[in-house]
């Protein structure tokens, strides 16, 4: 599967390079026609050659086909990049080339999410950046909430994985839909940086005031006002008026630019009015084709999933909704012209151009309310859903089991990974872990944290549906807690310590506030109290875990105090001991990453300082 995509890379890579090359030909013949029609129709009117001036106004009509030919071409190249963006990111995450993705859902992680910060589930190096497809602000806030747990219900488990694995199996479909989502996201960013420019440009001109700006406040998007009606008409009449009475009467010709000057004030001078009507135009317009294309890709897809026939009952479903795309794309086509500075400023002149758009766009908003929105969710479902089913193409993943007994607690897994390291490095564990408390010791760099988040990471992707990096796994369903990365807050006067004493304290009420059909909870602690002195620490420690563990609990904590192996439960269990160990070959310290039953019987610190140079080799 990989040399078939670096070998459909590369045929991309190829036509596109060519496309690139016939766009930049057309490019020059558009000037050259532009700037043809420019001198006839200058000296046409000059010496009232009437012949030259409709040479000229012929030349407009080939100009304006030729500005349409290369938006065609643009729009094939827009689409070979894309495709070869997203062929590259699949790539790049067979490696950890990935971590160099721009996008890492970072704007949702809050200071109240300590899960996700623990588990790398948002923000740098995170599962978002990794596995991302979305590119809608709708489809990263949807797989943003999942990854977090906020929109999770185990009654969807079975339903999203039948959805996300039928997917995981369209590898083709997957490629297309992103790459398509990813032009609609670009063509946006592109459409809203050439308004702001219009805005900024009208702002420096005086044309735009402070009073307009309050006024377009109050605008109805889908009505135009009534003065705009008779200047649709007026512009063009008078300007075709001037040029009559100039060819014909022979008029002075300065009152051609003086009809000319007044349409283009009278047009820019309405920028605020023009930008609340075709809001909808520069969002979406630009890529209507693209949703357009995306829905039709839907529509034309058979499914086999409950959950994806739902998605594709509402693409076809409503009536007038590929329509209404089309139609939005055609005006959009239309726009597009404006985007040319010298046309832009030709036709606001002489036609009054953004009037006509704005009427069209006023019919449109009328008739389609809240068809953008319902088409912006249908993408961001299958951007979260093709996002999880990413994970299944760089990653061996099986179906995970969730049992409902809150009971008789157990984790049980084998060939079991990290989905954000390297394959070719990392390494899988096997376990069964069924008692209240485990504690977990081991040589500093051994493999302790990764291992807690391995089980976590792999929680919350069996949780939501996903596959999971394993051979098998069955668990529980148990509400996750972490203290992981517990951090200080010096503005708010509180210690690292204290941090992770709220943390604790937060899955203690959690624990004890329980009722019986309540979700157990599974605790997962590193380096407990590693804050304090080692005093304080170990007493602290034992009680907190006893109590932790007393209840409809599993806990799981890490810690370089040997005396904690000993600890027993409220139940009076003893707790279950784990390690991990190094090892040492032609003195170098390494790692195999197993864990291994009973306690750890070792240790490397020194070994690590002497690595560094801090502490000198004894004789």
């Amino acid at each position: 599967m990989i040399e078939k995509i670096k070998s459909i890379k590369n045929n991309l890579e190829i036509g596109s390079l060519t496309l690139d090359k016939k766009s930049s030909r057309v490019a020059m013949l558009r000037l050259i026609v532009f700037l043809a029609a420019l001198v006839l129709f200058i000296v046409g009117f000059k010496n009232h050659l009437l012949v030259l001036v409709i040479l000229a106004a012929a030349l407009a009509v080939v100009f304006i086909a030729l500005v349409r030919y290369h938006a065609i071409i643009d729009e094939r190249i827009l689409e070979y990049k894309s495709k070869i963006s997203v062929l590259n990111r699949y790539l790049m995450r067979l490696t950890d080339k990935w971590k160099s993705f721009e996008d890492t859902g970072a704007e949702f992680l809050t200071d109240k999410d300590t899960l996700s910060r623990d588990l790398d589930l948002l923000g740098k190096n995170s599962l978002f950046q990794f596995i991302s497809i979305a590119h809608t602000d709708a489809g990263r806030k949807k797989l943003a909430d999942n990854l977090s747990l906020k929109n999770f219900s185990i009654d969807n488990i079975s339903l999203r994985y039948d959805a996300i694995k039928e997917l995981s199996e369209k590898t083709e479909f997957l490629v297309d839909f992103e790459a398509l989502s990813e032009r609609i996201l670009s063509k946006k960013q592109k459409a809203v940086e050439r308004s702001l420019m219009v805005e900024e440009d009208d702002s420096l001109d005086g044309s735009k005031s402070d009073s307009g700006k309050d006024s377009g406040k109050n605008i109805q998007s889908d009505k135009l006002l009534f003065w705009m009606y008779p200047l649709m008409i007026l512009i063009p009449v008078l300007n075709i008026l001037s040029v009559v009475s100039v060819l014909v009467y022979d008029a002075n010709p300065i009152r051609i630019i003086a009809t000319f000057v007044f349409g283009i004030v009278a047009t820019w001078g309405t920028m605020t009015y023009h930008m609340v009507i075709a809001e909808n135009l520069y969002n979406y317009g630009a890529g209507a084709k693209d949703l357009l294309s995306i829905l039709s890709l839907l529509s034309q897809e058979s499914f086999e999933s409950e959950l994806l026939k739902k998605i594709h009952e509402r693409t076809t479903s409503r009536d007038g909704l590929l329509s209404s795309l089309k139609s939005l794309g055609t005006i959009a086509t239309m726009n597009n012209i404006a985007y040319n500075p010298l046309a832009h400023l030709v036709l606001s002149g002489f036609v009054g151009w953004d009037y006509y758009i704005d009427f069209l766009m006023a019919r449109w908003n009328k008739k389609n309310k809240g068809v953008i929105e319902e088409c912006v969710d249908i993408v961001g479902d299958i951007e979260e859903l093709g996002s999880l089913a990413v994970l299944s193409y760089v990653r061996k993943t099986n179906k995970p089991v969730i049992d409902r007994d809150t009971k008789n607690l157990s984790i049980k897994f084998s060939g079991l990974y990290h989905p954000l390291l390297n394959t070719e490095t990392v390494i899988s564990n096997d376990a069964e872990i069924q008692d209240k408390l485990t504690i977990i010791t081991g040589s500093n760099m051994s493999g302790k944290t990764t291992y807690m988040r391995t089980i976590a990471i792999n929680m919350v992707l069996a949780y939501i549906g996903s596959g999971v990096c394993a051979e098998q796994f069955k668990a529980n369903y148990m509400k996750l807690f972490t203290s992981m990365r517990v951090m200080d807050d010096v503005a708010g006067g509180i210690s690292t310590f204290y941090a992770e004493i709220l943390r604790i304290k937060e899955m203690s009420e959690y624990i004890s506030s329980g009722s019986s059909d309540q979700v157990p909870a599974l605790c997962l602690i590193d380096e407990i109290f590693k804050g304090t002195n080692s005093a304080d620490r170990i007493v602290g420690a034992r009680e907190a875990l006893s109590k932790l563990s007393g209840a409809n609990a599993m806990v799981i904590v890490t810690t370089h105090d040997f005396e904690l192996c000993d600890i027993t439960t409220a139940d009076g269990e003893n707790a279950k001991n784990c390690h991990f160990e190094e090892y040492y070959e032609n003195d170098e310290l390494k790692f195999d990453y197993k864990l291994r039953e009973g306690r750890c019987t070792t240790r490397n610190a020194m070994a690590l300082l002497k690595m560094a140079g801090l502490v000198q080799n004894s004789q």
